[in-house]
């Protein structure tokens, strides 16, 4: 049975969220049990659907607008709710990943180590309900792009 709380993984590219997700599959777990939100624009009703949409991926609702404004600047989100016991083992294969960053929905502030020979990944662990999300650039619309 899936637990409640998500353990969640940023990428900079949807191509990296999509090989975790094909990789936890082969793994045994279900596509039930992951949600895969791809970047959207920063408008006002793409970030509420959203944040609808993780939300309904069980990111808990005072949260979920910290991850909205990730994936609304231009972040892709993969959403994994393994079973308790594999929680473990999905931290291990997200971390060969190398997300921008991983944040396990364990709240023991212990920093967690990231795969060091992913060259320039940024892996900062943060529980949801931290509320520690760091700033990601927002894009301009100076046609810098």
């Amino acid at each position: 049975m899936p637990s409640t709380e998500p353990i969640i993984a940023l990428f900079d590219e949807a191509g990296q969220a999509r090989r975790l997700r094909d990789e936890l599959c082969r793994a045994g777990l279900s596509p039930d049990e992951m949600t895969l939100i791809l970047p959207s624009p920063a408008a006002a009703s793409a970030r509420a659907e959203v944040v609808d949409r993780l939300i309904g991926a069980g990111i808990p609702k005072p949260d979920a607008p910290l991850f909205a404004d990730e994936v609304c600047g231009g972040a892709t989100l993969l959403a994994i709710r393994p079973a308790e016991a594999e929680r473990a083992r999905v931290t291990q294969i997200i971390g060969r990943h190398a997300p921008a960053r991983r944040m396990a929905a364990a709240a023991s502030g212990e920093p967690q180590s990231g795969d060091s020979s992913a060259e320039g990944a940024e892996v900062v662990p943060m529980p949801t309900g931290s509320g520690a999300l760091g700033s990601r650039p927002v894009p301009s619309d100076d046609g810098d792009r």
